[in-house]
């Protein structure tokens, strides 16, 4: 029965409100982005050139322009556009009118897949899946909005001419094909499988007529396809040096290169070759254009052999073919740059929709994230010390991905042979599934488990495995002493008198600083002479400094600004040495440490964070301000109980962390309704690297990290029982999980982030609940609309404030203005940071935790000893967390995926997904928020596996394999010493610098 005239205007009205979506997403990514500055500055400039000189003087000599004439028309255009409005092409306009062809262009590739997914797969899911994936394919969204690369404008007439010659509209594809090759060279990558698809056209007359008809056919389109670059070029070459010009504009451009890989991460990106001159040897005498041209050989005659079997098999297909043999020839040949994959990518999509195949879209997904890697790695490297990516992390990185993108390659070359020889495909919609006739009614969905008691065992089970995570965080945290009565120079300067009551000469002085900002401690002998005089070191952190010989026993000291809580005189034998007098400086000599370690002092960001957590406590003007003051009002409360000490500083952070595992085991227990995939998940964060080294730390992490799981699992506690019970009666869980949203903003901004996952799920329930269509659905619509305000929005911004309460202990003036100064600074903090880190990290290499941040080091131990602190991701939980994310994200894009996946791919992403975008400063515990959804996905995969014995064995072998690493890498999370072998046992990949051996 045919659907109704209704049901195709709904479904391309969906259509044209994602592809408005898409294009504006990406319009204002782009306004938000500078995009690659190289490209940037060639578009702007060769507009500007095109606009003021015309095209006759454009391609002057020695002006270096290496696109042919195609698109410099769209560039043309966007500078005079630009210069008539006075648009400034370094502005968010100017960038949005840079993107706004490209874009355009990439929502008229969703459209095609859209029409071929509609037209062939006659199923409403796997189409709206397939579009939207096109739509918002993070790739093009990277190389269109955030590159601001012209990719989307040259694949749209590339995958047209394919996708009309499936129909075998032969002058059209030829014109399409002609535009492409107008805008950039690699259109001749395509060449031979378009030959080919003309060939075929040929063999496919019965007669000899037919055949000559075939034959002018496609002499008249060569002849179109060549028309166009040459129509394009004539204003700008003029026709006597129209073809040499053209010819040289593209043979130089394809010979530009002379490298076996181009910052592509393929095959030769594996082997390392990047950046590799071609001329040097792979093996023996083979040299990689030796290499590469046998591979575009082979692939050449696996084209040909693949179009000969199809076309007798009667399943010749131009798509197929042509996404084949460009994803192979990205990933095999040589010269090849990062973009190159591009219409690959959107052609073997367009392949998965015309022939109904899960292979070619796992492929075409896979190929699709390694693009995204591979584009992030080269554009955030860019104008730095590693843009050609040749450090030991970078190079890493573009073998692992290059290894992972030739894997997707191999599964796309499978899947076509076995189509082309065999006709087998691996369907994504079973035939027979057809489009919904009635698409206001949800299909039929099996009700939920209720949610499973608690039981007495359970409860001993957390409750001990809480404690023992407890034990074990707390155990080696920290002094619990420490001197806490300072010499205090801050209203001005304090001159101190002291006598040495021992006979030994003073080898070294030991200084603990207080808060300061610059301020100079003298110390002169009896004779007047400058024993030392330096400015103040790192605060809340015990110094040695080695001293000269010195005159006398009776010294003075004078501390100008700051403070100074201890000092203490050693011996050669570095015994202390007694003094009397120093009021303020030798008053708490019982509170000096035996040696100095980080149980002692504050090493990393404590400097800061602990250092705002005490100034609060004392109502000084804080010096942290560029993260809201949550994390610090606790750091202070530990500060407030136990001391200005290793352990109090600590104390606040490492309890969270311990809390963070019973969280963790509530989360996903509401998540899968089994308590013993609850419980060894917990179990795993419980032995994981990042959870018990960032709660150990006097940051503000650890605190944003456990809110935003606290509000994911009141969210997921709502969504239940707002879909189980209806909204009205989800208040509690709606008001807690405001709660935790406006404490993990509070916490670090980070938790805004966690804000737009909570939206989608939020609404994505009333949704739900719309799609029931319940009597009361009116009652539960005002319900959420209120609630959503109330506790999502005021009650949120109410926390925020009251976060800065010490602020009012300091200054009662303080008001709305002076804490919206304080807003507007952080965001121009964080939007202007050009500072770098040696140990700073990209978020592509965090899903691999590739480059670990080094905290700490022990410089006080012998010299077969080392002590270091690092901040890295249990192997465990992240290697399997990642392979259970990608898992539940083929699952969604592929039909078979739950809500409960669903759910925790949007937090996840939520978390991620912005960093990708982030140019700053970053590093690897920026992943960590991400981590516990890494978790929540390992608990899914795990509950979602039929064998249930396996799955409990798998869940047994990770638990354990994480109490094996954790034993292994203790010394390197809590800086505990270890011989130099035992150090040298953890440095498992180049970027893990945490010893120095």
């Amino acid at each position: 029965m045919p659907e109704t005239v209704a049901v195709r205007k709904n479904r391309r009205r969906a259509l044209y409100l994602v592809l408005l979506a898409a294009l504006v997403l990406r319009l204002l990514m782009a306004a938000a982005t500078e995009g690659y500055s190289y490209d940037v500055n060639c578009f702007t400039a060769w507009g500007a050139k095109l606009a003021s000189e015309g095209p006759a003087n454009f391609y002057s000599e020695d002006y270096f322009a290496d696109y042919p004439p195609g698109y410099m028309y769209v560039l043309g255009l966007v500078a005079a556009v630009r210069d008539g409005f006075g648009i400034a092409w370094d502005g968010a306009l100017g960038r949005m009118l840079l993107a706004l062809v490209p874009a355009l262009c990439d929502c008229g590739c969703a459209a095609l897949i859209f029409s071929t997914a509609e037209r062939y797969l006659k199923n409403a899911p796997a189409v709206r899946r397939l579009t939207l994936f096109a739509a918002f394919c993070p790739m093009m969204l990277f190389d269109t909005a955030v590159w601001k690369q012209v990719d989307g404008a040259f694949s749209l007439p590339l995958i047209a001419c394919f996708v009309l010659l499936e129909d075998r509209r032969w002058l059209q594809s030829a014109l399409l094909y002609g535009v492409a090759l107008a805008i950039k060279p690699q259109a001749f990558i395509a060449g031979p499988v378009l030959a080919l698809c003309f060939l075929a056209g040929i063999t496919r007359e019965s007669d000899v007529l037919g055949r000559l008809r075939a034959l002018g056919r496609t002499a008249a389109s060569a002849l179109i396809a060549l028309a166009v670059p040459m129509a394009a070029g004539l204003p700008f070459f003029g026709v006597t040096d129209l073809l040499p010009s053209l010819w040289e504009k593209y043979l130089g451009t394809a010979s530009s290169y002379p490298y076996a890989t181009v910052n592509a991460f393929n095959w030769f990106a594996a082997l390392g070759g990047n950046w590799v001159s071609l001329d040097t040897t792979v093996f023996g005498p083979v040299t990689w254009q030796t290499l590469g041209n046998l591979h575009i050989v082979l692939l050449t005659v696996a084209l040909i052999a693949a179009a000969v079997v199809s076309l007798r098999a009667e399943r010749f297909s131009p798509l197929l073919l042509s996404a084949g043999y460009l994803v192979g020839v990205f990933t095999f040949a040589h010269s090849m740059h990062e973009r190159y994959l591009v219409p690959g990518v959107l052609l073997t999509l367009l392949a998965a929709a015309r022939w109904n195949d899960r292979r070619l879209l796992g492929a075409g997904a896979g190929l699709s994230f390694t693009a995204l890697v591979n584009l992030s790695a080269v554009y955030s490297q860019n104008d730095t010390d590693d843009a050609w990516l040749t450090s030991a992390t970078s190079a890493l990185l573009t073998r692992a991905a290059g290894l992972a993108e030739t894997v997707c390659c191999i599964l796309l070359l499978v899947a076509v042979y076995d189509i082309v020889v065999y006709g087998a495909t691996v369907p994504l919609v079973r035939r027979g599934q057809t489009i919904s006739r009635q698409p206001g009614i949800d299909r039929a969905r099996k009700s939920p488990a209720a949610q499973p008691a608690w039981t007495r065992r359970e409860l001993l089970g957390l409750g001990l495995l809480t404690l023992a995570t407890a034990v074990v965080n707390f155990v080696y945290l920290g002094d619990m002493t420490a001197p806490q009565h300072p010499l205090d120079a801050q209203q001005g300067a304090q001159t101190v008198e002291f006598t040495i009551d021992s006979d030994l000469e003073p080898a070294t002085l030991w200084i603990y600083p207080g808060v300061h900002s610059g301020s100079t401690l003298t110390i002169t002998d009896e004779a007047g002479n400058i024993v030392y005089s330096d400015t103040l070191g790192a605060v809340f952190t015990w110094q040695t400094v080695a001293l000269p010989a010195s005159t006398g026993t009776h010294w003075t000291a004078e501390l100008t600004g700051g403070q100074v809580f201890e000092l203490s005189l050693r011996g050669a034998d570095g015994s202390a040495l007694p003094v009397t007098g120093g009021e303020g400086l030798f008053d708490e000599p019982d509170a000096v440490p035996e040696t100095i370690s980080q149980l002692n002092s504050m090493y990393f960001d404590e400097i800061y964070h602990g250092r705002t957590g005490y100034e609060m406590l004392h109502k000084m003007t804080v010096y942290e301000t560029t993260h809201p003051p949550l994390g610090k009002d606790f750091i202070m409360l530990g500060i407030a109980i136990f001391g200005m000490t290793g352990f109090g500083w600590r104390f606040a952070g490492t309890l969270f962390g311990v809390l963070l595992v019973p969280l963790a085991w509530c989360f996903v227990r509401r998540l899968t309704r089994k308590p013993w995939v609850a419980a060894a998940a917990a179990c795993i964060l419980a032995l994981d690297f990042m959870r018990f080294s960032q709660s150990r730390i006097a940051t503000i992490d650890i605190y944003g990290t456990f809110f935003i799981l606290l509000g994911a699992h009141c969210m997921v506690w709502y969504a239940q029982t707002a879909l189980e019970k209806g909204i009205d009666n989800a208040l509690l869980p709606m008001a807690l999980g405001g709660v935790a949203f406006g404490c993990g903003c509070a916490a670090k901004w980070t938790g805004i982030y966690a804000g737009v996952g909570l939206a989608i799920l939020y609404f994505g329930v009333l949704y739900a609940r719309w799609r029931r269509k319940p009597a009361n659905f009116r009652q539960e619509f005002v319900t959420a609309a209120w609630g959503g305000v109330l506790f999502y929005v005021l009650l949120p911004f109410v926390i925020y404030l009251g976060a800065y309460l010490p602020y009012c202990w300091k200054d009662p003036s303080f008001g709305i203005g002076d804490w919206w100064n304080c807003q507007v600074y952080m965001y121009e903090y964080h939007s202007t940071l050009d500072a770098t880190h040696p140990f700073e990290s990209r978020w592509y290499t965090w899903l691999l935790d590739l480059r670990p941040v080094w905290y700490y080091q022990n410089s006080a131990l012998s010299a077969d000893m080392r002590g270091s602190i690092a901040g890295m991701g249990g192997p465990v939980l992240w290697l399997a967390g990642l392979v259970s994310i990608l898992t539940l994200a083929w699952r969604q894009l592929s039909g078979r995926g739950s809500r409960r996946g669903g759910a925790v791919l949007i937090l996840y992403a939520a978390q991620l997904v912005p960093w990708v975008f982030v140019a700053r400063c970053t590093f690897l515990y920026h992943y960590f928020p991400s981590s516990m959804f890494c978790l929540a996905a390992i608990g899914v995969v795990l509950a979602d596996m039929k064998n249930r014995r396996r799955a409990k064995g798998i869940a047994i072998g990770l638990c354990a394999a994480s109490a094996v690493l954790f034993v292994w890498f203790y010394p390197v999370l809590s800086g505990l010493p270890v011989p130099s072998w035992w150090a040298a046992s953890t440095l498992w990949l180049p970027g893990w610098g945490f010893y120095f051996i």
